[in-house]
């Protein structure tokens, strides 16, 4: 699927680095134990928002033999192993640092998008709602919210999370597609075709609206989206490939001057 989620790892990855490497350095002498054991951890997670998860792990690990009892360590580590794949130790750390912090937003939020990658939307949806309700500012949790219910089938609900969103974040291209997808998901075309407008370049709106139409079972218009994506952009890969797919499906041919470089060769134009 096209539709983006925001997770817990953002773009901002490394403004704390700096002050927490420098308290490191210079051994902390006046701060307590327990503030160090923060920053830290503020360090393991900057390194795992950086993709540095064997470092990130390192840390983690020093840092649990210290104090196993630390629900935003156990939920840090629930992260990782969520990100590495490892669906039962995630949840375990997971439900664990809920039982011990019932408010933390993070690990409803880390729990909700284990949920919506094992199949388990039911049970995702009232994490993602209890994150957003511990931390309605955070746009993320609430895009989160949006994308789940998208892939639960509940685009009216998905489309009304992400208006709530972009009051608070309008410049959200994210959320510009998000919504978008809401909007194809209920037939609304022109209100979906005018938010990818908003969320990306030409090519990729026209790219998103033709798999939007797709995903609806509007195989000749999304054909036409996507020959006008490779009009307006010959390198976008995407639409290159989910054009040759629709070409497949239809029986049709591909324009001769969007045809070279997709995955199936053009057929020959009816005489």
């Amino acid at each position: 699927m096209t539709a983006s989620r925001v997770g817990r790892l953002g773009s901002r990855v490394l403004g704390a680095i700096p002050r927490a490497l420098l308290l490191v350095a210079a051994g902390c002498a006046r701060e307590s134990s327990g503030e160090l054991h923060a920053w830290r951890r503020g360090f393991a997670l900057e390194l795992a928002r950086a993709g540095e998860t064997e470092r990130a792990f390192a840390i983690i690990s020093e840092l649990y033999t210290e104090d196993p009892e630390d629900p935003e360590l156990l939920a840090l580590r629930g992260s990782v192993y969520r990100e590495q794949g490892l669906v039962t130790e995630a949840e375990a750390d997971l439900r664990a640092a809920l039982a011990r912090k019932p408010e933390l937003a993070a690990a409803h939020a880390e729990l909700a998008m284990l949920f919506d990658g094992s199949g388990r939307g039911a049970e995702a949806e009232g994490h993602h709602r209890r994150a957003v309700a511990l931390s309605p500012a955070s746009v993320p949790y609430r895009n989160n919210l949006a994308f789940s219910l998208l892939l639960a089938g509940k685009p009216q609900e998905a489309a009304e999370a992400c208006r709530e969103a972009l009051r608070l974040e309008p410049t959200s291209r994210t959320l510009r597609n998000n919504l978008g997808f809401a909007y194809g998901a209920l037939g609304q075309w022109r209100e979906a075709a005018a938010e990818f407008g908003r969320g990306g370049a030409p090519a990729a709106a026209a790219n998103n609206l033709g798999f939007a139409l797709e995903r609806q079972g509007e195989l000749e218009r999304a054909f036409d989206a996507y020959v006008q994506a490779l009009r307006l952009d010959p390198g976008l890969s995407r639409a290159r490939h989910n054009l040759a797919h629709v070409a497949r499906a239809l029986g049709i041919a591909i324009p001769t001057d969007v045809a070279a470089g997709t995955s199936m060769p053009a057929l020959q134009e009816s005489p």
